[in-house]
């Protein structure tokens, strides 16, 4: 599977711009979570603040080889797992991990697509959009349903780039546009238009990422932005602020600014951002908030307990004595009160002694990466 994390740093790059009205809390409302550099944990061990609920083995099959997740959709008795670059598929288990089905249909015809943008979930169904413009509904089992027509306009084109979405409910779209005056776009099934726009771009280099949507199990969606440092939630058709992260050592106007002045052309020579910026997988659960950001061009792992105000910061400096050998990647889903990431079945193979979880005698190095269901500690 690709190293995923070391395109961050070109994603950071891709978003503007924070004004000085955004960049502080709208309403008394609005939850304020602060991050501050002395809570930051640079030593110690992954089993301090992190316990692992879960692992779910994926069964490896002729019709299951996984390269690389992208995406986890967890339901009562589903995993769903996207892979859009390898298999350029879509693979259904149960919750155990047994292989159920899969859904890979290359071309051009209305079941079928050249690349997968992205895949969403509600009430059973697997809502699809791929290149180079379908859009199409399976269900749960990953059979085709039927094909949907976007109408797309001249202030909301269809565009190459990365158009990624999520369901509101059974009749409405989110869509994220990466080159029209505003990032989000409520589509309507039943009157087959798009009914409203939302947060305006503020400059051809305002691009948000997939790391900026997400939806936690009760249905509410979460969008953030590279340098605006407020959440919005999004429920129903309703779209609003409602958290807020206060970087101790947040970027200044000036400094975005001059990020929002770079082109494609000049920005690679641009000195690395060094502040606290790029607030993505922003999810919040009965238990508690999570989020991941950037700091000195490392990627940081950020928990907030909302009764207690406790806040565990960390990298992969921490040894990782709960998967040994093991790198702990960023979030790919969520379910209920876990956040999911992944680990190789290799790491696993070679460190079976030294792992507390029970390990499948049949795994080898060729095998799917597991799941891994873990949550924070907050004691």
């Amino acid at each position: 599977m690709k190293p995923t994390y070391l395109i961050i740093v070109i994603f950071i790059f891709g978003s503007c711009i924070r004004t000085s009205q955004e960049s502080k809390p709208l309403s008394h409302e609005i939850t304020t979570i602060d991050v501050k550099e002395s809570d930051i944990i640079d030593n110690g061990k992954l089993s301090d603040v992190v316990s692992i609920d879960s692992l779910v083995f994926l069964e490896y099959t002729d019709e299951s080889i996984i390269g690389e997740i992208d995406k986890v959709l967890v339901s009562e008795d589903r995993i769903f797992v996207v892979d859009r670059e390898s298999a350029k598929s879509i693979f259904c288990f149960d919750r155990k991990g047994n292989f159920i089905n899969s859904y890979n249909a290359i071309g051009r015809g209305p079941q079928e697509y050249i690349e997968i943008e992205d895949v969403s979930f509600y009430q059973d169904k697997i809502y699809v959009f791929g290149e180079p413009n379908q859009f199409f509904v399976l269900d749960k089992n990953l059979n085709f349903v039927k094909s949907i027509d976007i109408n797309w306009t001249d202030d909301i084109p269809l565009d190459h780039g990365y158009i990624y979405f999520s369901m509101v409910n059974s009749e409405t779209i989110l869509f994220y546009h990466p080159s029209a005056r505003y990032h989000y776009h409520l589509y309507n099934l039943k009157k087959e238009a798009f009914i409203s726009s939302h947060i305006n771009r503020l400059g051809t280099m305002d691009i948000s990422w997939p790391r900026h949507l997400t939806k936690n199990a009760l249905g509410t969606i979460f969008l953030s932005r590279s340098y605006i440092d407020t959440i919005y939630t999004v429920t129903e058709n309703q779209i609003k602020p409602e958290y807020y992260v206060n970087f101790e050592k947040s970027m200044t106007v000036e400094e975005i600014e001059e990020v929002l002045k770079l082109t494609v052309y000049n920005i690679i020579n641009h000195p690395p951002i060094q502040k606290m910026h790029f607030v993505n997988l922003f999810i919040s659960n009965e238990e508690f908030i999570s989020f991941e950001f950037v700091f000195k061009r490392y990627l940081y792992f950020c928990f907030y307990n909302r009764r207690t105000s406790i806040i565990k910061i960390f990298n992969n400096s921490l040894e990782n004595d709960l998967l040994h050998g093991a790198f702990f990647w960023s979030s790919i889903g969520h379910h209920q009160n876990s956040n999911i990431t992944w680990v190789d079945a290799a790491g696993l193979v070679e460190n079976k002694e030294e792992i507390a979880f029970s390990i499948p005698d049949d795994l080898t190095y060729d095998s799917n990466p597991a799941l891994v269901f873990y949550r924070p500690k907050f004691d």
